[in-house]
């Protein structure tokens, strides 16, 4: 979802842990934390992530939420893994049961001189994250709204 008003624009990207990180379980081997820190460490570079031109643009704010994969004290930098309190609900087959995937929730604010004078947004991930094929996105800004599919080959909103 991408919401452009007068100077303020916001990027929201939501993502099944699969797509960029290989793997939608609570991460606890030394693999599975390298494999989310590599993420969030990317995801934590938007400049490398989405390329704007002509709206003079400046982050102001950003969360990465990866609670669903990483205990919160590994996700606040505390690398103490030795307790779990991570719990698996399972059917009456002795089945793991989950209701919805793993997902990874970023947020970007960026305070822009003009957001009405922002023509597009090239969107990077894909060059990344290799498990995304397609994003499906949103987007609202001051002149109308619209939605487009993004691919490796398609990574451009135009407004």
């Amino acid at each position: 979802m991408v919401v452009a008003e007068e100077n303020a624009l916001e990027i929201q990207f939501k993502s099944p842990a699969m797509n960029l990180v290989g793997f939608e379980h609570q991460a606890k081997s030394s693999k599975d934390l390298k494999a989310v820190d590599k993420a969030a460490s990317t995801l934590r570079q938007p400049e490398a992530l989405f390329l704007m031109s002509d709206a003079h643009c400046k982050l102001i704010n950003m969360s990465v939420d990866l609670s669903k994969i990483i205990d919160i004290d590994h996700q606040d930098n505390d690398h103490d893994r030795s307790s779990s309190n991570h719990k698996h609900e399972h059917n009456d087959n002795g089945k793991h049961h989950d209701e919805n995937h793993s997902e990874i929730m970023v947020t970007y604010k960026y305070h822009c001189q003009d957001s009405t004078s922002l023509p597009s947004i090239t969107v990077n991930l894909f060059e990344f994250f290799t498990g995304i094929e397609e994003i499906n996105t949103m987007w609202i800004n001051q002149t109308g709204q619209g939605a487009v599919t993004l691919r490796h080959n398609n990574r451009t909103i135009n407004f």
